[in-house]
């Protein structure tokens, strides 16, 4: 009969978003388990390699970050919907700094080739409910979704607000940066009129 886990996976994660706080790309196996308490054999037992680690809290932390996301994009207005899209960038980044620091981990692109198999379509698809539901937000914006209104919507409700988050990660983001990011948005997406 197999001992049963010490340790949850999650448990796991915690204390690797923890980790990446304090040593960001730099954090390893050994800093994780000094953290969570458990030797490193425990830790590979579970995630076969540091980028199998890394990358499945580098897609819980996307998959957190997604759900408010999603629920700004049902708010029946489709003004206030991108506006609230926007806005959730830097509270979410603020609210959450594990979470934050962790999705600076990688690019997606790029993490597809770093996982296990079994993750890569975690990864490959880890944005299409969001895809879906800003294609949604832009048709009840514009009336209809053409590629340029599209674009304009990822750069203002995406690219943009992040793009000036970022740089913040890890540090205090003043709550003026969550009127920051709608203003911009709303001035790119002013481009689609």
């Amino acid at each position: 009969m197999a001992r049963p886990q010490k340790f949850s996976v999650d448990q796991i994660l915690d204390a690797a978003g923890q980790a990446c706080v304090e040593h960001w790309r730099d954090t390893t196996i050994t800093h994780v388990a000094a953290i969570v308490g458990a030797p490193t054999g425990s830790i590979y037992h579970r995630f076969s390699s540091r980028d199998a680690l890394f990358g499945a809290l580098w897609v819980r932390s996307i998959n957190r970050f997604h759900q408010g996301l999603l629920v700004a994009s049902t708010i029946d207005d489709p003004r206030a919907a991108m506006a609230a899209l926007a806005r959730h960038i830097p509270q979410f980044c603020r609210d959450n700094p594990h979470d934050a620091k962790a999705m600076t981990l990688y690019r997606r692109v790029d993490l597809i080739d770093l996982v296990p198999d079994s993750m890569r379509d975690d990864v490959a698809t880890v944005n299409d409910a969001i895809d879906v539901a800003l294609r949604d937000v832009v048709k009840r914006r514009y009336g209809r979704l053409t590629d340029r209104r599209h674009r304009l919507a990822l750069l203002a409700t995406r690219q943009g607000p992040y793009g000036l988050i970022r740089p913040l990660v890890g540090d205090e983001i003043p709550h003026e940066f969550d009127t920051i990011c709608v203003a911009s948005a709303e001035g790119i997406l002013a481009l689609g009129d």
